[in-house]
This record gives C-alpha cells, structure tokens and sequence, in this order.
C-alpha cells in the first residue's frame, strides 16, 4: 500500500514538472504579445527584462521597436545608443541608429554613427553618402577622407574623382588634385567636364608642368579636331593665364584649314591675351565683309581690346547697338567724348537709355553734360561716388562732374571724404591740384603736395605744388622755383599768373610772381589768353595803363571776359567817362544778346553810371519784374529818378495785384517822395481788392492805421469780415478799432450782417455781437416780432441777452418760459438762469436751474441755486435735500452749510444741523478779507453752536462800527431775546 501511494506520487510530480515546461518565460510571453500586437504589455515585460539587467540584442531590440511603435524616439535612440556602446560592431543596431537619428533630426550624431558604419560595412554607398552629409555639416576634411575611399573603391566612377579634385585644389592640395583629374581623365578617355579639364590645365600650368598640359590638350583635341573643341580648349588655357599655349595649341589648325570667322576670332582674341597687337589688328583688318549679328558684338570687342577704336566706332554705323556688350559701348563712347563727338552718345542714350550705364555711372555723367543735363550728370556722379568702386582718377573726374554741374557743396563734401593718400599717380596730380583750388582747399591742397613732393619727387608733384604755392603759399618761393624751371605748360603759367594776380592787393612777392608767369606765358605763346592773363596781371599789380594796349587788339572778338578787363584797365587808370562813352556807344551799335546787353549793364551799374543803364533796365522791369525790377529800383534811386518808378510800379498795380516784393518797393518808393495821398489810396485798393488772398489783403491795414487812416482800415477790415463769421480775427480787429460802443454805422453794419446771414447759427451769433455792443434795441426789434420770441432755436439766445441788457424782466421771464424747455446745452441752461436772477425773475431763474438740473442730476450751481431759493420761499424739506446734494461733494460755500444748518433747525433737527454750522464756521474763518456781513454770519452761527458770548462780542463790534443800522440792531435784539437775555436786548433797542 506504501509502494503505490509512492508511485502515484512520483507520477504526479513528473505531471506538475511536465505541466511547468509547458509555461511560457517571460522572454516568450513578451515576444508572444508583440507579435499579437499587444503594444503596451509586451512593452512592459521588455522593460522589466531590461530594468532586470538584460542588455542581450533580444531585449533591447524589441524593446526599441516598441519605443518607436508608441512614438518615443527619445527613449529608442537611449536604448539603441547604450547597446552600441556595448556592442559597436554591431551593423543591425548602427543601421537602426542611423535611422533613428535621421528621425530625430540628430545630423551630427547621423554623420559620425554614419561614419562608423561605412568602416563597419567598408560600403562604397556608404563612403559616398558620409561625402555628402559631411559636406552639408561643411566637414570638409571628413568629406575628402570619404570621397577618396569611395573613389578607391568605386575606380569605375569617373564624376566622383573630379569632385575630389576640386575639393582637394580648394584645400590647397594641388598634386593631389592633378592626381586624381588625370585618373578620372584616363579612365574617361579625355572626356571629362569642361571645368575640369580647365582646372587640370590651370594646376598643372600652377605646377610648373606646361609640357603636361599642353600635351593633354593636344590629345584632348585629336588628329582631326571640330572648330568647337578647337575653341574650347583654347579658352581653357587662355582662362589658365596661358594663352600662349593655346595659340601653340590651334596655331596650325587655323592656318591649315579653311578660314571659319569663329576659329578666327579666337585666335584674335588670343593674340590680343598675349601681347600680339599688331598681328590682331592685321588679322582683324583682313576679315571680310560684315559679320553676322551673332558675332558683331564680339568683333567689336576684340577691335575695342586691340584699339581699333575709330573702326569700331565706324563699325556701329548702321548695326543694332544692343548686339554689343556694355562694356565695349562704354569705351567707345568715351572715346567719342574725348574726340568731341556728341553723335554717338546721344544714339546710345536714344536707343538704348541710360539703363546700360549702370555699371559706367562716370560715363553716364559725361554723356548727361554733353546733352545738357546737369541735373542727371549731378545724380550719375553721385551713384559712381556711393559705390566707392571707382579708381582715384575717376572719383577725381566725378567731383569734378559735379561742380561742373552746379553742386559745388557736394562736389566739396566728396572731395573732402576721398582717402588721398600717396599711391595717387602723377598723371592724376593736376586734376587733384585742380580741384582742391576750385573747392576751396588750397591750404589743405598745399600741405598735401609739400608732403608728395619730399616723399616722392617728381615733375607732375612739383607743378602741383606751384599751382596750390601760388595760390595760398609763399609767392617768393614759387618764383625761385619758376626761375629753376626752363620749361612749364601754357596753362600751369597762366594759372599761377591768375592766383598770384588774386593776391596782388597785400603782397608784394605776389605782384611780382603775377608779372613773372604772366609775361613768361605771353612769350611762349603770345595767344589771346596770354595776352588777356599779362592785362589782368599789370592791372592787378597797379599798372593798368600798361594792360590798355595789350587789351585793345581784343576788344571786337574777346568777349565778356575781355570787357571786364578792359573796363578793369579803365577804372584801374581813372578813365571814368571813357569808360562810360564805351559802354554806352557799345549798347548803341546793337545786335547784341540779351546776355551781352546784361553784362554791360552790370558793368555799368558796377562803377556807377546808373542814368545810362536805365533805359534798358526799365524795359526788362516792365517785362520781366522780379529782381529786373530790384535792380532798377536800385539804379532809379541813385539815379535820382524815384518818380519813374513809381509810375512803372503804378502802371503795373493797374493790371494785377503787385507781388511781395513789388508791394513794399513801391509803398517805399511812395514814401520817399512824400506821397501819402497816394500811398493811402494805394493801401485801400490793395486791402479790398478781391483778386488777392486774404492774409494779403488783412497786411495793409496796419499800414492804414500808421498813416492815420482809421476811416480806411475800418473800410478794409469791413471787407474782409464780411465773408466771415463774428469770432473771425478780422472783426475783433474791426471792434477794437470802434471800441466798446460802436458807432450808429459800425452797429447798422454789424445788423446788416445779422439780417444777410445765410443761416440761423451765423445770424445769431452776429445778433450776439449786436446786443454786446450796445445794440440790445435793435437786436430786441429785429427778433421780437409783435412782441414774441423767435421761433428758431438757435436766435432765442440772442434775444434773451438783448432783453437783459436791457433790464425787460417781464419780457426775458415769457421769453425764457418757451426757450428754456426747448434747450438742451448746459451751458446755455445756466447763462440763462443768470439772467433771470440778474433781473429779479426767481420763477424764471427757477425753471432754468430746474431744467439743468435735469440734464445734469449733480450740477452744483442747480443745486445750490434752487436749494437757496427753496429756503427763501420756506420749502424747507426740498432746501434741504438740494443743499444736502450740494455739499456732499465738499465746495468751500459757508453760505450753503449755514443755510442747510438753518433749514434743519426750522425743520426742528437742530442736532442734525450742527455739523454743518460747524463746517460753515470754519470755512468763514479761512476767508481772507471779511466784510461786516460775513462777520454777522459767523456770530449768527456762534450763536447756533451755543457761543453766545463770542457771537455778543461779534456784534458789539458791528454796532461800533455801524451805529445807525436799524436792521443790525434788530438782528442783535433778536439774538438777545432768544438766549433770555432781555436786559442786553433792552440796552441795544434803547427801551426804558
């Protein structure tokens, strides 16, 4: 019985651990619910494995798939990371890196992880993808390192070894680069890019390695070579700064075939790159016919580089200029310039606009003067100058464009901000010079050339000096240094003659370094300018009847300049009425221009032979004005001839209004002469004349009054208020001339204006006017009617404040009844409740108050006003609810606490009325300057708070003061009587 019960129990232990082999482990059970797709769970038991220390590939893979599934990269790249960490030669789990970091937007981790890889797996794919993610993170040492293991797997690739080699001659690796070009182009049979082979030839000519070059260029191009390839190579080694090789290089094949114009122009071009003019512009003197427009834009350039200009020039005649680059039509149009020919830069302008000339704003500038456009050639100048690309020679040149147009203030502030330093050529020197005499900066001009020329001696630096030396330096210096030179420009004479002509008035050296330059000019070219410079210099150094006869030989044919000479000459030697007979007989002959006649006329003026330039002057004043008309003002005046000016200026006011400037001349002209009469009339005409605007119309009527002609001021002013509302300046201008009661003809104007008003608003408010200045009468008798209001609003105003100056309670009280309930503005609810006060009308002040009132629930004055009249008329409830309302905001007003306190004791509350007698008492005590009423109140309300004896003492004073007041005597006695002190107020009656 034992042995079974010990088999069964031996059965049933193998059953329970046959039972237990059958359950799955935890590894099974999460594998099992990720497979079923249940997420969350199977996620739970990879976590516990993974907390639990298991770091194998079958938990932390799945448990990273799961990471991902429910969208956690983070905690999938953690876990990823730590097990490459333990296992980095791993491929699956780099792999699922790579990815994961890709997601995440992780590109530097992707780029080294990737980099692993490619190492892990020694991939071609992978060296070519690391290339280009180093590449984007600009990881360029790391990108070279790939593209060269890619290259060396991958030797089938002939693109990717010319990427190498440009990467590699970017980093300065140029045998490395030349290595790996001539691979690829071994393996491609020659045909790599074209920037490749241009970078092969420019690094192979960098390394001292032509005969390579050349040979690779020569196989590149075959036994029989197309004209295309031909020109290409050639441009490749022209582009490497060898167009030497590639003349060697196509030299034959251009002169051994049939003449191609392509083939042909590039070898020109290559011929002009190495130095080889003359044979280019043989070659391009021998082409045949006109080219087509596909080449014209070329040959022009190349006629432009060998300078064949006038042939290129000639060469547009006839062709479309948009077929030539911008800048081949630059240089010939600079040319043109240069050449005084205006015809081609107009055709420029007219075909193409100035939209070309972007690039070429100093061109631009130039063209714009020749067309006569300061305006543009200013602006063109400007734009060249903010680019600050321009070379110092054309900075200099746009100044100069600048001040040629006009803008002298910007050409000096330019020229102000250039960085002059040393390295400024000597051809440039003149213009510098130049410029800094005619922009006001010779001393500055002068030091700088001092410093030039001990720094850097030399012809051009010396001349510079001299110029400026002579112009603000040391004229003794620059003569020793004239004397040292045996030649010197025509022009660089004449200008130090002129500059130390300038300074012959205060220094002797000068005079003397004038006469030297001068005369020396005249003997090297005794031309019309050198004979006028030696007159200039011998008038300026006092000598100016010796420069007459130098001068006389010009007179017919010099012009302007030559005039003023002349007249200098004159002046200078004291030949006054010569000079005026010249003048004169000159204007005589006639046919002369406008700018000839002025001139003389300046000259006339300028020495003072003003009655022989008036004829003329007044005919340009009559026909011209404005400063024609100053000027002859002017000459008229010291000529003693004022009468015909103010005739010209009469028969010019005649016609129209005279202007600003013309108006004062003449009321100063009429003036000067005496003629008030006149210049009265004058002033009237212009204040009311209604062509004029109204500020000018308004400016003489003081002018009126300084003459004593209120009658006309107030005729002007009438004019001008006219057309305008009452509040205008021009009628209080008007009023304060009559003053506060206007005459019967100011108040028949002001009532003319009331009655021709164009609406009500405007007739009231000059109705307003009427009754204040003193016109109540007319205003009532104009709006009353039969004896009623107005039926219009906005004149019941007008009428109410007529019948109150007038003192018509009655009246004002009906008149009120009906505006009063029709008015809404506040304001006028309260000027209205005045007036009735003003005139005795309590019911009508009443209804006005009570009317604000109900517009304004808390208006003090309401308040205050109806609450006193309620007390008065014994309405003490309603007294005290309006004078409670009023004084809950607190105002300074004893009058009202004291009679709210009195209508509280009337009403039997006298507890109640205490606080307010005590806030009446001490606002009386803070006033300042009490009369005896006010005394009486504050003992009044002493005796309200129980201070009879201080109220007895306040009205003992009273008595003093105003023995005989009956009603004083009554108020004490009444006091008395109502404390029980009957002897007292027996004693103040004077009662047995």
């Amino acid at each position: 019985m034992r042995a079974n019960i010990l088999v069964v129990l031996l059965v049933l232990l193998v059953g329970i651990g046959a039972s237990l082999l059958l359950i799955p482990h935890s590894g099974e059970l999460a594998l099992q619910k990720f497979r079923d797709r249940d997420y969350d769970s199977a996620r739970a038991v990879y976590e516990q494995r993974y907390a639990a220390g298991d770091r194998s590939g079958t938990t932390v893979m799945p448990l990273t798939r799961l990471s991902l599934a429910q969208g956690d990269v983070d905690r999938a790249i953690a876990l990823t990371e730590e097990f490459v960490a333990a296992e980095p030669s791993s491929v699956e789990a780099r792999e699922l890196l790579n990815r994961l970091y890709q997601d995440a937007q992780r590109p530097g981790d992707y780029l080294e992880n990737l980099k692993a890889l490619a190492e892990l797996r020694h991939s071609a794919d992978l060296f070519r993808d690391l290339a280009y993610a180093a590449g984007f993170r600009n990881r360029m040492a790391l990108k070279v390192e790939a593209l060269t293991r890619y290259c060396t797997l991958r030797s089938d690739d002939v693109e990717a070894p010319q990427e190498l080699a440009a990467l590699l001659a970017a980093r300065g690796d140029h045998a490395g680069a030349v290595d790996w070009l001539m691979r690829a182009d071994d393996r491609a049979k020659g045909e790599i890019q074209p920037d490749s082979r241009e970078l092969l030839m420019s690094l192979l000519i960098d390394l001292d390695r032509e005969e390579e070059a050349f040979d690779r260029a020569r196989r590149w191009l075959g036994e029989n070579p197309t004209v295309a390839d031909m020109i290409g190579l050639a441009s490749q080694l022209a582009a490497a700064s060898r167009p030497d090789l590639a003349l060697r290089l196509i030299e034959p094949q251009v002169n051994g075939r049939e003449h191609v114009l392509a083939l042909e122009l590039t070898y020109i071009d290559l011929l002009i790159a190495a130095g080889r003019r003359e044979e280019a512009r043989t070659r391009l003197s021998a082409l045949p016919g006109p080219v087509e427009d596909v080449q014209f834009g070329r040959l022009l350039a190349l006629e432009v580089n060998a300078g064949m200009l006038r042939p290129a020039l000639a060469a547009t005649k006839g062709r479309d200029l948009h077929l030539v680059p911008d800048w081949v039509l630059a240089g010939l149009a600079e040319t043109a310039l240069r050449e005084g020919d205006r015809s081609f830069p107009d055709r420029l302008y007219r075909e193409l606009g100035d939209e070309f000339l972007n690039d070429y704003p100093l061109l631009a500038a130039n063209i714009a003067l020749g067309r006569g456009d300061p305006a543009a050639a200013a602006g063109w100048a400007e734009r060249g100058l903010a680019g600050g690309a321009l070379p110092p020679g054309d900075q200099l040149a746009a100044i100069r464009i600048l001040d040629r147009a006009g803008r002298h203030g910007a050409a000096t502030a330019a020229f102000d901000r250039l960085p002059l330093s040393s390295g400024i050529p000597d051809e440039q020197l003149e213009e510098l010079a130049a410029l800094f005499i005619d922009l006001d900066r010779a001393p500055a001009g002068l030091a700088w050339f001092e410093t030039r020329r001990q720094a850097t001696p030399s012809p051009a630096a010396g001349q510079g000096w001299a110029r400026l030396a002579a112009k603000a330096g040391d004229p003794a210096a620059v003569a020793d240094w004239l004397a040292g030179q045996p030649k010197l420009p025509l022009g660089l004479l004449l200008d130090i003659a002129g500059s130390a002509a300038e300074r012959a008035a205060d220094s002797p050296p000068a005079v003397a370094l004038a006469l030297a330059a001068s005369r020396r000019a005249f003997a090297l070219d005794p031309s019309p300018r050198s004979r006028l410079a030696l007159a200039n210099a011998l008038t300026a150094t006092g000598k100016p009847a010796e420069a007459l006869p130098l001068l006389a030989p010009l007179l017919t044919d010099g012009g302007t300049e030559v005039e003023a000479a002349y007249i200098a000459a004159l002046a200078g030697a004291g030949r006054s009425e010569e000079l005026t007979r010249h003048l004169t007989a000159k204007l005589a002959k006639g046919n002369l221009s406008d700018a000839e006649q002025q001139a003389i006329v300046t000259m006339l003026l300028d020495h003072k032979a003003y009655r022989a330039a008036l004829p003329l002057l007044r005919g340009w004043a009559e026909r011209q004005g404005g400063d024609w008309l100053g000027v002859y003002a002017d000459a008229a005046a010291k000529a003693g001839a004022l009468p015909d000016l103010a005739a010209l200026l009469q028969s010019r006011a005649a016609v129209a209004p005279l202007a600003e400037a013309e108006d004062a001349l003449y009321r100063d002209t009429l003036t000067t002469l005496g003629r008030k009469t006149d210049l009265r009339r004058y002033l009237l005409v212009r204040a009311t004349d209604s062509r004029l605007p109204a500020d000018k119309r308004r400016e003489p009527v003081s002018a009126l009054l300084a003459l004593g002609d209120k009658t006309g001021a107030e005729q002007a002013l009438q004019r001008l208020a006219a057309g305008q509302g009452p509040q205008s300046e021009d009628f209080r201008q008007l009023a304060y001339l009559w003053g506060p009661r206007p005459p019967a003809a100011g108040l028949d104007w002001i009532e003319a204006r009331a009655k021709a008003a164009s609406g009500p608003a405007e007739q009231a408010a000059w109705y307003d006017r009427l009754a204040e200045y003193g016109g109540g009468g007319r205003v009532i008798a104009g709006l009353g009617g039969q004896g009623a209001a107005p039926a219009q609003p906005a004149l019941k105003s007008p009428y109410i404040e007529a019948l109150a100056a007038a003192g018509k309670g009655k009246e004002l009280a009906q008149a009120l009844r009906t505006a009063v309930p029709e008015e809404a503005a506040p304001d006028r609810l309260r000027r209205y409740a005045r007036l009735a006060e003003q005139t005795g009308q309590r019911a009508a002040a009443a209804q006005a108050w009570t009317a604000l009132l109900a517009r304004k629930p808390e208006d003090a004055d309401a308040l205050r006003q109806l609450g006193m009249l309620a007390y008065d008329e014994n309405r003490l409830a309603d007294a005290e609810r309006l004078l409670r309302r009023y004084v809950a905001s607190g105002p300074d007003d004893y009058e009202a606490y004291y009679f709210l306190g009195e209508a509280l004791t009337a009403l039997k509350r006298p507890a109640a009325a205490v606080p307010f007698y005590r806030t009446a008492l001490s606002q009386l005590r803070h006033r300042a300057g009490r009369g005896d009423a006010a005394v009486q109140t504050e003992a009044n309300l002493l005796n309200r708070l129980g201070k009879v004896d201080d109220a007895v003492a306040l009205f003992e004073g009273l008595r003093k003061r105003r023995p005989a007041d009956r009603q004083l005597r009554a108020d004490y006695a009444s006091m008395l009587i109502e404390n029980g002190r009957l002897p007292e107020a027996r004693r103040v009656l004077a009662l047995p």
